[in-house]
């Protein structure tokens, strides 16, 4: 999977100039300058811009990774990617906002896993940006996060498991541990295949908008539930 879509960031970055009039680098500057409160106003932006949404993702998690290609990591940081701010020398220790926990490395799959976890999805077919950005947000909420292929399914543990994936060519179904939590308009009775009983609730995601705090507390609750 890695390396399909290595080659697919390749083909796209290769021909960004030609098709938009701006190469990378000019793309980073001009999401920067544009100051937007999230990632989905950026991606509603990009696709203002004439971006697919497939391809409007992919620039925002680049802009998002500090300029850096998702899967060419060999590539140099692009001159104008954006870059945090410094803060004031005196700024005393104390008063300084605590840093927000850098999502870990993902565990490296064996042949096997990288093989079904290819597979599954692939079956989310045009939803497949919306997966990897899911899969992003969660690892940068619960940095612990091991997420790794099983049988019909993508599982979500830190280390036991509070969450699950299921991909679909109509829509993306993720399951959570939130025990007795009442169903509602965006919590439904989970209908997933393969994982256990315990993932009763279930969120159905079919736009990145829907990839946000309201959703990551979900997922916080869910693991602080089953390995808090």
């Amino acid at each position: 999977m890695v390396r399909d879509e290595r080659e697919e960031e390749r083909e796209f970055l290769s021909e960004l100039k030609a098709r938009t009039g701006k190469d990378l680098a000019e793309w980073m500057a001009a999401i920067t300058a544009e100051r937007h409160a999230d990632k989905n106003e950026t991606i509603d932006w990009l696709r203002a811009q004439g971006f697919p949404f497939a391809r409007a993702s992919w620039l925002e998690r680049i802009h998002s990774n500090g300029g850096r290609p998702i899967y060419l990591h060999d590539e140099p940081v692009p001159k104008a990617a954006p870059a945090p701010l410094a803060r004031p020398a005196t700024t005393p220790a104390a008063a300084r906002p605590a840093e927000k926990p850098r999502p870990k490395p993902a565990p490296a799959l064996t042949a096997g896993e990288a093989e079904l976890l290819e597979k599954l999805v692939a079956a989310a077919k045009g939803y497949r940006p919306l997966y990897h950005m899911l899969e992003a947000e969660v690892r940068k909420a619960v940095p612990d996060a091991v997420i790794a292929p099983r049988p019909g399914y993508v599982s979500i543990g830190a280390p036991r498991e509070f969450g699950a994936v299921t991909l679909h060519a109509s829509e993306i179904r993720l399951g959570l541990d939130l025990g007795e939590r009442p169903f509602d308009a965006l919590v439904q009775r989970a209908k997933l295949k393969g994982p256990g009983p315990a993932i009763a609730h279930m969120v159905v995601l079919t736009d990145a908008r829907q990839v946000n705090d309201e959703l990551m507390r979900l997922i916080a609750a869910a693991n602080a539930r089953v390995n808090g």
